[in-house]
Order: C-alpha cells, then sequence, then structure tokens
C-alpha cells in the first residue's frame, strides 16, 4: 500500500507539468500555425476586395447606376477602413490582437453577406426580348437601345436614378467591409514582429503580403466564374433565356461570389479565436539598434524599460488606469512622433502615391476593356486576374528573403550603396505611362 501510494503521489506531482506540456505543444502555441492562418483571412480579404471591382459594370446595369455611383461604392471600403485604423492600431497593441483579428473576420464576412443581399430584396431581372444588340455600336447597353427604341430609351438610359435603397446598401456593405480589414492587417503583423527572430521577420511579413497581393488574381477570376451564369439563375429556367454571356442584355450572378467570400471569411476567423496573446517563450532577438533608431531621441529611454518580450508589454499595469479620453490625447503624440522619422514618413508617402496611381487604374479598367475591345465582363476579369498579380507575388517573395541577408538602407538613413537603385527603379517603372 506504500508503494502504491507513492505511485499515485508521483503521478499527482506530474499531472501538472503533463498539463503544461500540453499546452506548448497545442497548434495554437505556434507561429507558423498563426501565419498560415493569418495568410488564409489576408487572402480571403483580397479576394473579396477584387470580386468588388469585377462586377462593377454588372452592379451599373442591374440597378441602373452611373460610373460616379461604382466610384463611390468602391472607395467606401477605405472610408470604413480610415475611419478606425488609427484607434484599433493604438488600442489593439494592449489588447488581445488574435481575438481582434477574428472580430474582424467576422464583421468582414458580414459585410460580404449584405453585399449580396440587394438581389434578394429587389425584382427580378427583365430585359427586352428581341435582336436589339449591334456589335459595332459596342457594348453600351444605351447606345443599343437608342439606337432601335427612339427617344424614350435616350430619355431613360440619360437620366439613370442613384438614389435608390440597393445602392446605399452596397455602400454600408462596403464600409462595413471596411471596419473588419482595420485589425487584420496591422495587428497580424506586429503578432508575427513579436514572435519571430528579427533576421526571420521579412520573410514572414513577406509571404502574408505575398497571400494578400494573391487575393485579387482569385477574386478577379471568381468574378470571371460567376458572370458566366446568369442573374436569376436559381429563379428561373435558364434553357429558355434567348441572349447569352455575349450580349451586352446579359447580367451575371453577381452575387454569388460574395456569398462564397463571406463564408470563406466567416472560416479563416474562426481559428483567430484559438491563439493566446502571446505565445510561449521562444528564441526572439531582444531588438536593439534598429528599433531604437526608429524611435525620436526623446522617446528612446523609455523604450529600453518598456520592450514587448512575446507581444505584452512590461509596464502595462503602469498605463492601465488611464481613462479612455487620456489614451486619445496621447494618439496625436505618438503620430507626431512617427511622422518625425524620416524613413517611415517617405515610404508611407512612397505607398500613399503607389495605391493612388493603382487603386482607378484598377477599379475603372475593367470596365475600359469592355468598352474599347469589345469584351465580355467574364473575359475582362480573367485577363485581369491572370496579367500582373502573379507577378507582384512573385516579387514579395525574393524581395523579403534579401532582406535577410542584404540591408538596402541603413536604418539612420545614411545609403549602404543601395539607397539610389529604389528610386531608381520606381522611374523607370512608371516612364511608360505618357505614351499610353
Amino acid at each position: 500500500m506504500q508503494v502504491k501510494h507513492q505511485v499515485c503521489t508521483e503521478r499527482s506531482t506530474e499531472d501538472p507539468e503533463h498539463d503544461d506540456n500540453q499546452k506548448k505543444t497545442s497548434c495554437f502555441s505556434n507561429i507558423k500555425i498563426f501565419l498560415v492562418s493569418e495568410c488564409a483571412l489576408m487572402l480571403a480579404q483580397g479576394t473579396v476586395g477584387a470580386y468588388l471591382v469585377s462586377v462593377l459594370t454588372t452592379l451599373e446595369r442591374r440597378f441602373n447606376l452611373q460610373s460616379a455611383d461604382v466610384g463611390v461604392i468602391a472607395s467606401s471600403f477605405e472610408i470604413g477602413n480610415l475611419a478606425l485604423i488609427l484607434f484599433v492600431s493604438y488600442f489593439g497593441a494592449k489588447a488581445h490582437r488574435p481575438r481582434l483579428i477574428g472580430c474582424g473576420g467576422i464583421v468582414m464576412a458580414l459585410g460580404a453577406l449584405l453585399s449580396a443581399l440587394p438581389e434578394f430584396l429587389t425584382h427580378q431581372y427583365e430585359y427586352e426580348a428581341g435582336d436589339g444588340w449591334h456589335a459595332e455600336d459596342g457594348r453600351d447597353v444605351c447606345s443599343n437601345m437608342t439606337r432601335t427604341e427612339g427617344r424614350d430609351s435616350a430619355f431613360l438610359c440619360g437620366n439613370k436614378s442613384n438614389t435608390n435603397m440597393m445602392y446605399l446598401l452596397l455602400i454600408g456593405a462596403q464600409v462595413l467591409l471596411g471596419i473588419g480589414a482595420t485589425p487584420v492587417q496591422p495587428l497580424g503583423v506586429s503578432y508575427i514582429d513579436d514572435h519571430v527572430k528579427r533576421k526571420d521577420s521579412s520573410l514572414y511579413i513577406g509571404i502574408v503580403f505575398s497571400t494578400l497581393v494573391f487575393g485579387p488574381a482569385c477574386g478577379f477570376i471568381l468574378g470571371s466564374l460567376c458572370t458566366k451564369v446568369y442573374v436569376d439563375a436559381v429563379f428561373i429556367d435558364t434553357s429558355k433565356l434567348d441572349i447569352g454571356p455575349d450580349d451586352p442584355r446579359w447580367i451575371g450572378a453577381w452575387w454569388g461570389g460574395f456569398l462564397l467570400c463571406g463564408a470563406l471569411l466567416f472560416v479563416s476567423a474562426l481559428f483567430m479565436f484559438g491563439f493566446p496573446q502571446s505565445l510561449d517563450e521562444q528564441e526572439v532577438d531582444t531588438g536593439g539598434e534598429s528599433e531604437q533608431a526608429m524611435l525620436p531621441p526623446s522617446l528612446s529611454g523609455e523604450y529600453e524599460g518598456n520592450k514587448p518580450i512575446n507581444g505584452v508589454m512590461q509596464n502595462l499595469e503602469a498605463n492601465s488606469g488611464l481613462t479612455c479620453c487620456e489614451h486619445l490625447r496621447v494618439i496625436p503624440k505618438v503620430t507626431k512622433n512617427l511622422l518625425s522619422n524620416p524613413v517611415f514618413t517617405c515610404i508611407s508617402l512612397a505607398a500613399c502615391m503607389e495605391i493612388a496611381v493603382v487603386a482607378g487604374f484598377a477599379t475603372f479598367l475593367g470596365k475600359y476593356m469592355e468598352q474599347q475591345f469589345n469584351l465580355t465582363t467574364s473575359s475582362a476579369n480573367q485577363l485581369l486576374g491572370n496579367d500582373g498579380h502573379p507577378l507582384c507575388m512573385s516579387g514579395y517573395l525574393p524581395g523579403r528573403s534579401a532582406c535577410k541577408e542584404i540591408r538596402p538602407i541603413s536604418i539612420r538613413g545614411h545609403s549602404n550603396g543601395h539607397g539610389g537603385k529604389p528610386g531608381f527603379y520606381c522611374l523607370l517603372r512608371f516612364l511608360p505611362l505618357p505614351w499610353l
């Protein structure tokens, strides 16, 4: 009995260690698993964003919208994102980042579902029967209608109404998508950066952004597939239709892609709720030169004593007594300190310039290709999806891998022999624009 009691005692003392080992071996305690989950969510986010662009011309014909109207719909995502990005980035660093990312994914899924809702709230699509399409007039529905039906159709086409509830619902859905996307990228990248070695951080972040770039290619391909299906295919017998995808009166099932993207966003977001606020102790560089140089001299001393270890600030208890208003007063000071860094400011301005060019170019490129080259919506989306996005993705990983061995520019701003090359490459990139 004494031996048996001793064995039981040894087992009871080993149980806590056994539980700790189980926690350490959990799949949600691995930064690589978090990387996969983050990439899945970023892929779904990029897909739903590009899918909206791929069906803009379809929305124009379905709800009698103008180009300015669909431009407002496309920009509503950035409006919702900009409204909360600063606050989420600041307060999110002190909260449970994986859970915030998961909540953002669920909000995006809700926004994607709301984007498809106008199709089920409005009447079925009706088109004028007969042979009213003339190829020499292009794919503009109004130009073909005015040729055959006279002034009445011209009057109707020239006075499209943009004040319907479906238009406002689409704007609200995109704003909701922008709000949900707010915590995904900044908090996900910071979470990865806090739990990997400094030399491996660029590679991990490169994988994340490569996935984000691959998302638009998936979105355009998905738009190409959905626009081949008739918009009311689930309600009517499509075999009785006398029009096909080549007819400008054809409207594809634009709502199907939003439902699929919503499901992908919801499933991807659920995995984020399994990750802890900070992972187990790992071999992470404590930082030093790069982190101090990015801060102004007045904050370098404070940062030395307040470095985050595994994503958790050491003096968090000292700031826990601050009210919300006091935290809001700190945000302008932090923003001013960031903007005072020339490296950060130049990189931010360069990103703004690039996004400003790409945003308008990509939004209306599909419509231009349809009308200028007489392409169907499906064909235009297929060309956009297979064109430049895979090439952009192929440039991220080699560039991030090179950052592990080569420092293109020092933190202090003095070049190491490579400082002038990025600017030269940018000039070469935009040199053909005057001849387009």
